[in-house]
């Protein structure tokens, strides 16, 4: 009695969306243990305190930019749940344009029994759909200098730990989540429309899905001190070790790998790296650079101070600074 009470209460509150974040969490712990036991390189004893330490590492806990990072993630979650949530809302729109679109052109489908196979077929459909915009929206965000200012401030964490994933400037927020959910609305609408499917119910499907892979891809990882690579499989799938490379101050490492979960993206581009160790190389910005973004204040503002001060030069339709042969402003 007691315990069907308790799981009745669970019930209300375990949406998708907290289920598989609490899964995220558990597949952190089971990749570093993974980790900890394969790699021989991270110089800590294979005892439970030394798997302590090589989870919990003093310099990294303590460090300021993780401090900055925690501090930051606070803040900046209410403002990116009201900036996020019209997005979502726009996928629904664009899907419901893009079938109408194709319905006056083509003419109305006829209503077609409802299909796992299809479900299937179009969730990994959108799942890939979305990956490519993610990839793209962050090779954008390299490439215009505009967009590289915003991107700055999460390339700005000397150290990275999970909750650098939120560290984002609201702006490239909407930004990149505005590719991804225009481009997955397009797909979902052809394909409500190809499969006469319901387009709310499609275009949650393709989210969550995305969102599902995207969760349980050690994505935890990717912003952390845990070296975790994938050996021959970085072929197709980006590991948690070629995000780490992709945060390098190193000019060898400069604007490669851009994918989050397919690494084909890279491959295609020409601009895949295989993982390296993490202690060959150092994260962030270099020091000149990362000095300004110390603070949340910094983070939020400096940002619009470099883009007023390149208006001033009229220099914003130059290259990005990584491209101008500069070391000063040239950073991953």
């Amino acid at each position: 009695m007691f315990w069907s009470h308790i799981c009745s209460i669970l019930s209300r509150f375990a949406t998708f969306a907290i289920i598989v974040t609490f899964m995220t969490w558990i597949w952190l712990a089971v990749g570093a243990a993974m980790t900890f036991i394969v790699r021989t390189d991270h110089g800590y004893p294979k005892t439970f305190r030394g798997f302590l330490r090589f989870f919990f590492p003093i310099e990294i806990v303590r460090h300021q930019s993780c401090r900055v990072d925690a501090f930051y993630y606070v803040v900046n979650k209410i403002n990116r749940s009201l900036l996020l949530a019209p997005l979502y809302v726009g996928s629904v729109i664009s899907s419901n344009l893009v079938y109408q679109g194709l319905t006056d052109l083509f003419g109305p489908h006829a209503q077609r029994p409802e299909s796992t196979v299809v479900w299937i077929g179009v969730a990994i459909a959108a799942t890939i759909g979305a990956d490519f915009a993610t990839f793209y929206t962050h090779y954008l965000d390299h490439k215009i200098p505009v967009l590289w200012e915003f991107h700055k401030v999460h390339h700005s964490s000397a150290f990275l730990i999970p909750v650098t994933n939120y560290r984002f400037h609201p702006v490239q927020d909407l930004f990149d989540n505005a590719g991804q959910v225009l481009t997955t609305g397009v797909l979902l609408g052809v394909f409500s429309y190809l499969f006469s499917m319901p387009i709310y119910e499609n275009t949650i499907i393709g989210i969550d899905a995305y969102y599902l892979v995207n969760a349980l891809s050690f994505h935890h990882i990717r912003h952390s001190h845990i070296n975790m690579s994938y050996g021959w499989l970085e072929n197709w799938l980006v590991s948690p070790a070629q995000h780490q490379l992709h945060h390098s101050q190193e000019l060898r490492h400069w604007d490669k790998n851009f994918g989050l979960f397919l690494s084909v993206w890279d491959r295609w581009f020409g601009t895949m790296l295989y993982s390296e160790p993490l202690g060959s190389f150092r994260l962030g910005l270099p020091e000149n650079e990362g000095q300004r973004y110390r603070s949340v204040w910094q983070l939020y503002t400096t940002p619009l101070v470099n883009i007023w001060k390149m208006s001033k030069r009229e220099v914003i339709t130059e290259p990005p600074p990584q491209q101008a042969n500069t070391t000063t402003e040239a950073t991953p």
